[in-house]
């Protein structure tokens, strides 16, 4: 069951960011953010509109962050609750569980936060931002009493192994530190396991479609 209780409305990491919850003047800077963090999925008209993120607002407004450094947006996360209905850890794509990038499916009786995008400007890469967009999931999870964090992973490297390695041999090396995947690493480091491989998740040409199934429990942080 969803809390009533309000969050914070900003939190500060170590590394200077400062995440803060989404409003609407923020919406361009937002689908600004999700283009220069993915150039490599424009083209496949994959990234984020403005429509999808004024969607998101409209449904888990408390759902939706962006991270800044000095006052400038340099990354974000969107998420929405799963319905009970639906089991977030059985095969499903990305436009399948977010109903087309919407989020319109979003119920707060659920007990999954669902993590659909999180993207970082490459200009702040190494400065731990995502560490804190991390984070601020965890907290969005344990204040709304949800049980777990589940996505899709992005196998940001595999396109270099594929003629070489399955996804789930990929994975295994990576998470055996014998590869790394700059993605995939900084799941791991936050916490997050891999419950399995999503075929066909997105349309992907780095991870030839395929995308780690990554959850994360509340209550083995605790």
């Amino acid at each position: 069951m969803m809390s009533t209780a309000a969050p914070a409305r900003s939190s500060k990491r170590e590394t200077g960011a400062i995440v803060r919850i989404v409003d609407h003047a923020d919406v361009p800077r937002v689908v600004a953010l999700n283009k220069a963090a993915y150039p490599d999925l424009v083209g496949d008209n994959i990234v984020l509109t403005e429509a999808q993120v004024r969607s998101h607002l409209e449904t888990f407004p408390r759902g939706q962050r962006i991270a800044e450094i000095d006052g400038v947006p340099v990354g974000g996360v969107s998420t929405f609750v799963v319905p009970r209905t639906t089991d977030p850890l059985r095969l499903h794509t990305w436009l399948g569980i977010t109903d087309e990038g919407y989020f319109r499916s979003h119920d707060t009786s659920g007990d999954t936060l669902y993590l659909a995008d999180i993207f970082v400007d490459p200009n702040v890469w190494g400065r731990g931002v995502g560490s804190a967009l991390y984070a601020t999931l965890r907290a969005i999870c344990v204040e709304h009493g949800l049980r777990r964090v589940v996505g899709g992973g992005r196998l940001f490297s595999y396109h270099e192994h594929a003629h070489v390695l399955t996804p789930g041999d990929y994975v295994k090396e990576v998470i055996e530190k014998r590869i790394y995947d700059r993605v995939l690493c900084s799941q791991l480091k936050a916490g997050y396991r891999v419950r399995g491989i999503l075929p066909e998740y997105l349309a992907d040409k780095r991870s030839k479609n395929f995308a780690t199934l990554i959850e994360w429990r509340a209550d083995e942080a605790r």
